[in-house]
């Protein structure tokens, strides 16, 4: 995401007498008050290098506490934003060590482990870890705040990402106000500004919550995942008498909007995937089309612009991240299709529903001439990879499930 952040072009727009090369590496001449807010903040730093990275200028530098390099964030004029610490796993918050051992990445080898302090904003411990996944093996960071609430993750960043867009925007007076009096004990994780709309991540609690703002600074919505146990009895009673009861739930979020309160739930069937809103009283609907809260203006200019170029004429609806993955919903060709992309934003896959009767005629007969010939078809989805494209085939029969992959050739993947 764009940041708003003072704009420093090049050397001669940043620095005073110009920059030169050591050991490969540009250093700057920065400003007497970036240099003096650095030692002020770190009077035994040692080995400062200076550069210049996304308008900001910034030390690398080490100190007697830390395990490696540091990298501090400044303006020209000495405003200190981020310091990223590289600590030890024992140097981790108790609370953090133990959601750490506690999730799924327990077994996967710690590579490098993050302290990102940031003006206006929680701190964030970031751990790097490295494994094996169904598809291979894989990367992945986890971002905790100090009392062990996974805030973020992320699968496969760029390996030379720096933090630099997870410095948050500065929030208007009229969105902190509304934040203070809203949510008066929370704790700000991150603050995006696109296309004049602005998306802050809040931690209320134990709670994360994305409230998003048009470009008036008016509130649109509360955002907040919740966990299908979670949900009022009423709206499941709602649901389970619904048109919709036989629908497997992939997710369920909680909106606040001024107009009143809802779940929305996403459904996937053989029938097709829907999303449906449920009020506190039990009202059900099937969320319109263009109801998404002007939330697909928030996407990266990088990733619309790949969506742009590879589905012409696409609407993007909303994004979120699921497991890692930036998830990007779009309408195109008369099909609603989730776009993801991978922690350095590349291309991962897409994904649609398909009917049964859209099938080509060879995954049909290789369907039928395999062993999975007597399982019923739960659901089918067209993926398309960087490297193949195929259909995804949920398969049961009594309690067993399996999901088989078929090229339009017929190929069992």
């Amino acid at each position: 995401m764009k940041k708003l952040m003072i704009i420093l072009a090049g050397c001669a727009a940043m620095l005073a007498t110009g920059c030169d090369k050591h050991n490969g590496t540009d250093r700057f001449h920065v400003s007497a008050q970036a240099q003096a807010s650095l030692l002020e903040m770190y009077p035994d730093a040692t080995d400062i290098a200076w550069h210049a990275k996304n308008g900001y200028a910034v030390a690398d530098f080490r100190t007697t506490a830390s395990a490696g390099v540091n990298s501090a964030w400044f303006d020209n004029g000495g405003t200190w934003y981020m310091t990223e610490t590289e600590i030890s796993f024992n140097q981790l918050p108790e609370a953090v060590q133990t959601a750490f051992k506690a999730s799924e990445y327990a077994s996967w080898r710690v590579d490098d482990i993050d302290k990102l302090e940031r003006e206006g904003a929680e701190t964030v411990y970031v751990i790097e870890a490295e494994g094996m996944t169904e598809t291979g093996e894989a990367e992945v960071d986890l971002y905790y705040s100090p009392d062990g609430v996974l805030v973020k993750q992320t699968l496969d960043a760029d390996p030379d990402y720096d933090y630099g867009d997870f410095i948050p925007a500065q929030p208007s007076q009229g969105i902190d106000a509304y934040i203070a009096s809203n949510y008066p004990d929370a704790r700000i994780i991150d603050i995006d500004r696109e296309n004049g709309m602005t998306e802050v991540e809040i931690l209320d609690g134990t709670v994360c919550r994305e409230l998003l703002f048009d470009v008036t600074e008016t509130w649109l919505y509360t955002k907040t995942e919740v966990r299908r146990s979670d949900v009022p009895a009423t709206v499941m009673q709602a649901l389970e008498s619904s048109q919709y009861a036989s629908y497997r739930i992939d997710d369920v979020d909680f909106y606040q909007t001024p107009e009143g309160e809802f779940y929305r739930f996403d459904l996937e069937s053989a029938s097709g995937d829907v999303k449906i809103d449920i009020t506190l009283d039990g009202t059900v609907s099937v969320a319109a089309e263009d109801d998404y809260h002007g939330n697909g203006a928030m996407v990266q200019g990088n990733v619309a612009d790949f969506i742009a170029a590879k589905y012409p004429g696409a609407v993007i609806r909303e994004y979120d991240y699921d497991n890692g993955m930036l998830e990007v919903e779009i309408f195109h060709d008369g099909r609603e299709k989730s776009v993801y992309f991978n922690g350095a934003n590349e291309w991962v896959s897409t994904e649609w529903d398909v009917r049964r009767s859209e099938l080509p005629a060879a995954v049909t007969a290789s369907l039928a001439a395999s062993q999975y010939a007597s399982y019923q078809i739960d659901d089918i989805e067209f993926v398309q990879t960087p490297d193949i494209d195929y259909y995804a085939l949920e398969l049961e029969q009594g309690n067993r499930e399996v999901r088989v992959r078929i090229t339009a050739e017929g190929r069992i993947l």
